[in-house]
């Protein structure tokens, strides 16, 4: 019976890794909303990595790129170097990073003071599921957002954004003048 009980187990949980797998694939590099989706900035208030609650208001006048990230995460680890990069370069022209931590607060903060951030990083925890999940991601990291001033989503990307797809983002939420 416990033999039984292990292979349906291993079929479950094998079975939720290809859906996951698909929606994933569905998502990853097309930028356009999800089916059911929000298209714009929802409101978010959670405390910062120092415990002080936090506003998506205070950011609302910015092109925001938010990341939703883990520090157990590798792919978030690889990221991260990449939107502090962004946040310096692209930060003159109106434009924020934003991290939300699916994560514990210890971790964050360490792992935060460990990579330097120059860009604030919320901590979600659950929560942080919740709200992926309010733009069509069913759970899965890295998550990132991108969103014009005016709080209208461009863009999205389930999966490591790279450079590139960061500057595709930029261009989309601040166009040249």
């Amino acid at each position: 019976m416990f033999k039984i009980r292990q292979i349906v187990l291993f079929l479950a949980v094998g079975a939720a890794a290809l859906l996951a797998g698909y929606f994933a694939g569905q998502w990853r590099d097309d930028g356009d909303v999800a089916p059911g989706g929000a298209a714009s900035l929802v409101d978010i208030t959670l405390p910062d990595s120092e415990g002080e609650t936090r506003d998506i208001d205070e950011w609302r006048d910015k092109a925001l790129l938010i990341n939703f990230w883990a520090t157990w995460c590798a792919p978030c680890r690889e990221e991260i170097p990449e939107l502090v990069k962004a946040q310096a370069e692209f930060g003159p022209r109106g434009f924020q990073v934003l991290g939300i931590a699916v994560d514990r607060p210890e971790p964050v903060r360490q792992y935060m003071a460990e990579m330097d951030f120059n860009y604030p990083s919320l901590v979600g925890e659950s929560a942080g599921m919740d709200l992926m999940a309010e733009y069509g991601n069913p759970g899965s990291l890295p998550f990132t957002l991108a969103f014009d001033r005016q709080g209208n989503l461009v863009g999205k990307k389930l999966g490591r954004v790279s450079e590139s797809e960061i500057r595709r983002f930029v261009d989309a939420m601040i166009p040249s003048s």
